[in-house]
């Protein structure tokens, strides 16, 4: 194991002497939490981390969140991370919540409820080749292989075995991070991850790429729509469904398949078949009348569209006959503008004989 680990390990160290070790005087806790510290300071003197972690803390930060948990005789704000493996440094904090309760199985039930969506399944290690347990879905009574609890103004680690009533008075509207392990505790170095990773989480049948084939999304498909007669849908969202599940980690992919429905983002790519033919027949009926209702306000739409053209159409004919007209209007002034044409043409007179007569040849004197 190597040196980080060690030292990860030393700073993981449980309850102290005074904290951990023989019976606790307070065990019975009254009904006024205040009566408590009067009669824990008559049994026993308070140690100087009791006094630094104790009831007079006032930070702003604490008295924020006093009022949701004065009801419970215990009570903290968990700072939710979730581990993959034990020598994580920087987990990922998935959210803050208030857990309360007035004993310790009330704390850890609390905690299994805020916890138990960031665990997976748990893994056991066997010379070195990672397994899954037996039992698929973790219960409360295995909360102690998946959450611990640190102390952030101690950077102490403690495992939920190691809780009693006097620590968690101490812990009374503190911050406390609660490390929620996917895989359980028995996961301790990144490299164990990728061994469940590889073993475990990746596809069964990975081809080249590292990725399954689409051969098995097809045949999934198929099993999947003979498996869920009562579901209709695309070939192509029976091939996304098969697809979601062969993407999943192995151990969930036949829960996956024998779900009654597909996931919630690809319900809307199927549809609820009719289960009898009177629903059916029904089905139909409404489809029908949705059809029908449709279809008239098309028609209607279509009854304007033609009122207009009829309207414009009309509007073409009066334009037409106005245009008859006018050609008429003109042919009639030609033909009188001819007629008098025809009237005013200059015509010979006698006086424009006499001057022809009098108009004879002459010699020409200047050319010659």
């Amino acid at each position: 194991m190597d040196q980080e680990t060690e030292k990860e390990y030393e700073s993981e160290e449980y309850l102290d002497e005074e904290e951990g070790n023989g019976s606790d005087p307070l065990m019975v806790i009254g009904d006024n939490l205040e009566a408590d510290a009067g009669i824990s300071d008559q049994l026993q003197p308070m140690s100087d981390d009791a006094r630094e972690d104790g009831f007079s803390d006032d930070s702003s930060e604490d008295a924020a969140d006093k009022s949701g948990g004065e009801e419970f005789v215990f009570s903290f704000n968990g700072i939710f991370c979730r581990r993959l493996y034990r020598s994580q440094q920087r987990p990922k904090e998935t959210g803050r919540a208030l857990v309360n309760g007035n004993s310790v199985e009330e704390i850890l039930e609390s905690l299994w409820i805020q916890a138990k969506h960031l665990m997976d399944r748990q893994v056991i290690f066997e010379n070195d080749v990672p397994s899954w347990a037996e039992k698929v879905e973790p219960s409360i009574e295995d909360i102690g292989e998946f959450v611990n609890l640190q102390d952030e103004v101690k950077r102490k680690i403690y495992s939920t075995s190691a809780l009693t009533p006097r620590l968690l008075r101490n812990w009374r509207n503190k911050y406390l991070k609660v490390f929620v392990y996917a895989f359980s505790t028995s996961v301790e170095t990144a490299g164990q991850y990728q061994q469940i990773s590889k073993k475990l989480l990746a596809p069964q049948n990975p081809d080249r790429a590292g990725a399954h084939s689409t051969r098995d999304d097809s045949a999934l498909a198929d099993e999947l729509r003979l498996n869920h007669s009562h579901l209709e849908g695309h070939h192509s969202s029976w091939l996304l469904w098969a697809n979601t599940i062969n993407c999943s980690p192995a151990h969930k992919q036949q829960a996956l398949k024998q779900a009654e429905s597909p996931p919630i983002e690809l319900s809307k790519y199927f549809r609820w078949a009719a289960v009898s033919e009177a629903a059916r027949l029904q089905s139909i009926h409404r489809g029908m009348v949705v059809a029908k209702t449709s279809n008239t306000a098309w028609c209607r739409e279509l009854d304007d569209l033609k009122n207009k053209v009829s309207l414009g159409i009309s509007i073409f004919q009066d334009v037409h006959q106005k245009l008859e007209a006018m050609t008429i209007r003109g042919s009639t002034e030609s033909e009188l503008f001819s007629a008098m044409e025809s009237a005013t043409r200059p015509e010979e007179t006698s006086l424009s004989h006499s001057l022809a007569e009098k108009v004879m040849d002459c010699s020409d004197v200047d050319h010659a």
